[in-house]
């Protein structure tokens, strides 16, 4: 047995307050998206109306005056499918006002040693401590391209293999 949606309260882009169904929860690195559905009046083809639901991705909202999505007291959220967490402190949704620029940086892996040729790349989140000092900065685009290169790993000790996989 499916258990049911639970209820939220809905806040709708011009204030108004609805019952939703909460179907699902998703966290992305802008932060949560929290997939709701409310029931709606549309027209068929044949000019009469029915009831139709109406499922859409809405953001959780920063702050208690920007909040679009509300639990009801009393009510279980345990049983929403739900992709996150964030494994990782460096995944976790950003502070208001937080700069939400990513960069990136790439290594040279020599199995032979320094000196030797490169036989692959590994992607570090800029910053990252066990990136060698001074490699290229690159952007979102620059760190996908090398990333979908065949000889390209990601480093497990920061966020690029959560973050970029997932891109």
């Amino acid at each position: 047995m499916i258990a049911p949606e639970p209820p939220v309260q809905l806040t709708l882009p011009d204030g108004q307050v609805v019952q939703a169904r909460l179907t699902a929860k998703r966290w992305t690195p802008t932060g949560w998206l929290y997939e709701v559905r409310w029931p709606i009046w549309g027209a068929t083809g044949g000019g009469e109306v029915e009831p139709l639901d109406y499922t859409v991705w809405v953001p959780a909202g920063q702050g208690e005056d920007q909040q679009y999505v509300r639990p009801l007291p009393g009510i279980d959220y345990d049983g929403v499918p739900t992709d996150g967490p964030p494994s990782h402190p460096y995944l976790a949704p950003p502070s208001p006002g937080a700069d939400m620029s990513w960069a990136w940086t790439v290594e040279q892996v020599r199995a032979g040693g320094p000196g030797t040729r490169a036989t692959g790349i590994l992607v570090h989140e800029w910053g990252c401590t066990a990136a060698p000092p001074g490699g290229p900065e690159l952007d979102l685009d620059e760190a996908l391209t090398a990333v979908a290169r065949p000889e390209a790993r990601l480093c497990k000790e920061c966020a690029a293999a959560e973050v970029l996989s997932r891109l």
